[in-house]
């Protein structure tokens, strides 16, 4: 009789185990299913919000590029055709690319609106309703074009040499004797 409980004991631990192993799964296995249901449902509100902040943004870089050269001129420090041939230059030569919701334009735009005012992510984030993360992969990606085209957008200065025929260049010599270079 002994020998029968012991065994009985022993098949009633092993059973407790197995439930408390198929109540895990099970329990896991539900986590997972509300989880899928919440990241569904947080899709759609993702993409309406994507969508109504879609024409605030369009509208801004707008402001900035399309309206006058002004207000380009005041936010990028370039009027608007050279903020253009700069994009255009930026996607043939640079390789910069449109990504799934951000314009090369609109990436372009804040690297320069960022090194013209010196401004903070946090503060552009604001201004180009976008997160931090991606004003800063967008600053990053147009910093590298604008490297790799740094050869054709900067030029070697020519040294101007004392006998410069050209009269623009004495005024310079004169201040250099005044103040005791030459």
């Amino acid at each position: 009789m002994d020998h029968q409980l012991q065994s009985d004991i022993e098949c009633f631990i092993i059973l407790e185990e197995i439930l408390c192993q198929q109540f895990l799964v099970m329990f896991i296995f539900l986590f997972m299913v509300i989880h899928g249901i919440f990241i569904k449902r947080n899709r759609h509100v993702i993409r309406y919000l994507m969508s109504s902040r879609v024409p605030k943004i369009i509208s801004h870089l707008n402001g900035i590029v399309q309206d006058s050269d002004t207000s380009c001129i005041d936010k990028l420090r370039m009027d608007r055709n050279s903020f253009h041939t700069l994009v255009l230059l930026t996607k043939e030569v640079g390789g910069l690319t449109d990504s799934k919701y951000m314009s090369s334009s609109e990436k372009l735009a804040m690297f320069l609106n960022i090194l013209a005012h010196h401004e903070k992510n946090r503060s552009i984030k604001v201004d180009y309703i976008r997160s931090g993360w991606s004003i800063s992969q967008a600053f990053n990606e147009c910093l590298k074009v604008i490297l790799k085209l740094a050869p054709l957008l900067l030029v070697n200065p020519k040294p101007v040499l004392e006998d410069e025929l050209d009269d623009r260049w004495r005024w310079f010599k004169v201040y250099a004797l005044s103040i005791g270079i030459y």
